[in-house]
């Protein structure tokens, strides 16, 4: 895992305390957020850190030089922890409960960009850019993904960032694994060491050096250490924003439905790993229909192909918004259960079929061998899947709730169908969609 970078630390005038810009925020999944909190933050070689966020909790990683502006009186102070240091981006998050996000010029010339959702903040936010440019750029692509989340006006942002004062914010200081045993331990285990160690070191002091092996490649000595299987799982398991819908609903709207005595029968789009495949067939329904008009009214940039006088297939291809799970809020099991199914159940009556199946655990990679030994975590975290199927009019999947956030699609079909009584959950154009929902026990 890459180390965090340093944390730019700027003073509240008059304050007493300082604001922390630049920190980097992953979900924690497991029932110990403290512990789990502190044993990401030294595999990212993390100073500080901090743990916020409800229902969802995210932790923040920062590393703070011990000697900054102030000179080395006011350094070491801060290295003791007498100036108090608050996260300015989980200050935001407090400051601003219902959500919202903002770009900040800051005193030294950076632009920051912070965003929070529902108490949390959002993992791709908190950055320093040094540009103005390079900031807007990523505030765009911020709201492609989450194009609800108000604005919230700088000046107004960087004031009440000054004023307010909040002890969930302030980063407390990584303890290495031996400092967090109690003193007694430590001392019983220091002196079972060296009686352990004292007979071979006298020794090893009055016999000749023998020449050393060097250790072999991928053994113990080499100073790596396994990965984790459960962060490499989060880390390579993606989901898509929750954007991606309405963007497959708006690329079928282009489709025409009857064109120059070509109609549309059925159209479907299949999620690739970067980027979803769609296809739509046509049928000639007239006699006075040619593969000459057709084509002359085909969408820019989509192909058609002829089968070869009396039908048709317009294809066509889409870049995938998603995002790795390592950088979501996971819903919990009885949150699914509750809140999500609550908003199906309300949609039920626009919809022929609305299928939530129950929870599986999503297989973990098995953990590799190093040395000799296997590295097992303890009380690994649970990330299940559910399967999803809505089936409907095409028109009732433009009510579905932003609650599905943490979902990957696989499918989105199109079928006409005409019925002889139109209603609620009765269309002639009747869409499908299919997925898995993901969630941590």
């Amino acid at each position: 895992m890459d180390r965090v970078p340093h944390t730019l630390l700027l003073d509240c005038p008059g304050a007493g305390r300082m604001l922390a810009f630049g920190l980097r925020w992953f979900a924690l999944i497991g029932s110990n957020a403290p512990t789990l909190a502190r044993s990401r933050g030294r595999r990212l070689r993390a100073s500080h850190y901090v743990v916020g966020g409800a229902p969802a909790t995210m932790a923040g990683y920062g590393r703070v030089r011990p000697q900054r502006r102030g000179g080395w009186r006011a350094g070491r102070a801060r290295a003791r922890g007498a100036v108090p240091i608050q996260a300015a981006a989980q200050l935001f998050a407090l400051l601003y409960p219902e959500g919202g996000h903002s770009l900040v010029r800051l005193p030294d010339g950076g632009h920051w960009l912070v965003a929070a959702h529902r108490g949390t903040v959002l993992s791709q936010t908190d950055r320093v850019f040094a540009s103005r440019d390079e900031a807007l750029r990523e505030q765009a692509l911020l709201l492609a993904q989450r194009p609800a989340l108000p604005l919230r006006e700088a000046g107004e942002v960087w004031e009440a960032l000054q004023q307010a004062v909040d002890p969930a914010t302030r980063l407390s200081a990584l303890p290495t694994r031996w400092a967090e045993l109690p003193l007694a331990l430590r001392l019983f285990l220091a002196c079972v060491g060296l009686a352990a160690f004292a007979p071979a070191l006298w020794n090893a002091l009055g016999a000749p050096r023998p020449g050393r092996e060097a250790p072999a490649p991928g053994g113990p000595g080499n100073g790596q250490s396994p990965p984790d299987p459960y962060l490499t799982l989060l880390q390579t398991t993606a989901a898509h924003a929750p954007s991606e819908v309405p963007r497959l609903l708006a690329s079928l709207g282009r489709l025409p439905i009857q064109v120059r005595g070509w109609a549309l029968r059925r159209a479907h789009c299949l999620a690739g790993a970067q980027r979803w495949t769609c296809s739509a067939a046509y049928v000639r329904a007239y006699p006075y229909a040619t593969n000459q008009a057709l084509y002359a009214l085909r969408p820019a940039g989509w192909e058609l192909s002829f089968q070869p006088l009396e039908a048709a297939t317009l294809s066509w291809g889409m870049a995938s918004g998603q995002a790795w799970l390592a950088d979501l809020s996971l819903p919990t099991g009885i949150q699914v259960d509750t809140e999500l199914a609550a908003a199906l159940q309300r949609l039920q009556p626009a919809f022929s079929a609305v299928v939530l199946a129950a929870a599986l655990p999503l297989p973990v990679p098995a953990p590799a061998a190093h040395g000799g030994a296997v590295a097992i975590p303890d009380q690994p975290p649970s990330i299940r899947r559910r399967a999803l199927t809505l089936r409907g009019p095409l028109r009732s999947f433009a009510l579905l709730p932003d609650a599905i956030s943490t979902a990957r699609w696989s499918r989105l079909s199109l079928e006409i169908q005409p019925q002889p009584r139109p209603g609620l959950a009765a269309s002639t154009l009747i869409a499908e969609l299919q997925g898995e929902l993901y969630e941590q026990e």
